[in-house]
């Protein structure tokens, strides 16, 4: 039998190494090894943040995501933000814009506001933007009545759900009408279904409550009316803010009825069904009286809210929350942001605009100097983004690009 040899067992090793680092492929040239196809593939299942990421890998890599024939196939991240303002002559006229978030100086905007690609006739006014939902615009057409097509005292609407990226629309038929204005949301997951849906509320006076909805359904192509079941709790809505789609279930801001101002549980979310049969309403963390924000983000429900009528350095512009548990509504507070965090910029007041959804950024909008800014809340750093345009409405609609073909029940290209 061979003696052992500590000293030539180690130089083996040694040799074995060196082997390893001469012979086999370098680290950074693995990569080469893979397909094309095969890269595409990996890069689907992974996380739109990682993808966005995997660009700075190299530039072949780059290419390969920026490819308009793999776009179907990844998941994109957050573009930016369609938001409008006030006609300066006209206030029941809008004008129409978008924020892009993305750090490339001279980049094209994904998206023109002004969607060129939707029909428009003599008796159109302006095609307003009311709500996006993983891809899907939700637009409201305004127009004269064609007897007098230069009237806008008389003007008529119908809901609209396009696809920016890909020019494709739908035309919904006309929407229940309400003695008072209404809200309308849109419900898309085009991880679930192609088909999307509209669910339409009337607005009530503060004193009031909802009492039921109006849901359009791209499969049935109809609209159909449903009243809140009796279990649930009475409730009203903040018309001027976003909604979520979770869970088969679209979420918005409200507050119980009758409404108490001196009483922190009244603000809640109100979840609703695709069919309008299951109603929910759920407590919301809150430290008075406060701006309200709702976000999707990471795959949790996320709630952000800025107090009102705080000053001073360390004011708190942001707490920030997480639904840990979705069965027991537990929240988790995750952040706060105080004012001093924002480096020099301290003499203005933000409030939260949205939550990013795919990392702990959160977007900050000044309507007193017309500033949007984003805060990362990992690593606390604050980043102006873009001046706004005067007279700016407050709600900003986060567009996330959507590159397939498929849009249920589409009537054009």
């Amino acid at each position: 039998m061979e003696e052992s040899n500590p000293a030539k067992k180690e130089e083996e090793e040694e040799e074995k190494k060196k082997a390893g680092t001469t012979n086999l492929p370098a680290a950074a040239a693995v990569p080469a090894v893979l397909t094309d196809d095969l890269i595409v593939e990996i890069l689907s299942r992974v996380p739109a943040r990682s993808v966005h990421r995997f660009k700075c890998v190299s530039p072949s890599w780059r290419d390969l995501i920026a490819d308009p024939g793999n776009r179907k196939k990844l998941p994109q991240t957050l573009a930016g933000f369609l938001y409008d303002t006030y006609h300066r002559v006209n206030p029941d006229v809008r004008e129409f814009h978008f924020a892009s978030v993305s750090a490339t100086a001279g980049a094209a905007p994904p998206v023109d506001p002004s969607l060129p690609f939707l029909p428009r006739d003599e008796h159109h006014l302006y095609v307003a933007h009311v709500d996006t939902c993983n891809g899907l615009l939700l637009c409201l057409a305004h127009m004269a009545p064609a007897s007098s097509p230069s009237s806008t005292d008389m003007v008529e609407s119908h809901y609209v759900v396009c696809n920016p990226a890909t020019a494709r629309w739908v035309d919904l038929p006309p929407h229940p009408k309400a003695p008072a204005s209404v809200m309308a949301r849109l419900a898309f997951d085009p991880a679930v279904s192609p088909h999307f849906h509209v669910l339409q509320f009337a607005k009530t006076d503060q004193e009031e409550c909802i009492t039921g909805v109006d849901i359009y359904s791209s499969r049935t192509g109809a609209w159909n009316r449903r009243e809140t079941t009796r279990s649930v709790e009475k409730f009203n809505l903040y018309f001027d803010a976003t909604s979520v789609f979770f869970r088969g279930m679209l979420h918005l801001l409200g507050w119980l009825q009758p409404m108490n101002l001196e009483a922190d549980v009244d603000a809640v979310l109100v979840a609703v069904d695709m069919d309008g049969q299951v109603w929910e309403t759920m407590r919301v963390p809150s430290r008075g009286i406060s701006f309200g924000k709702i976000g999707l983000s990471q795959g949790c429900l996320h709630y952000a809210t800025t107090p009102l009528g705080d000053v001073g350095r360390n004011t708190v512009i942001a707490s920030v929350w997480y639904m840990k548990d979705y069965d027991s509504k537990e929240w988790v507070l995750k952040h706060t942001v105080c004012k001093n965090e924002l480096g020099g910029i301290t003499s203005v007041d933000y409030k939260v605009a949205a939550i990013h959804p795919d990392c702990d950024t959160i977007f900050l909008d000044s309507c007193e100097v017309d500033i949007l800014a984003s805060y990362d809340m990992q690593r606390r750093e604050f980043r102006h983004i873009r001046h706004l345009e005067k007279y700016m409405a407050c709600v900003f609609l986060p567009y996330v690009p959507f590159f397939s073909d498929s849009l249920a029940g589409a009537d054009g290209q």
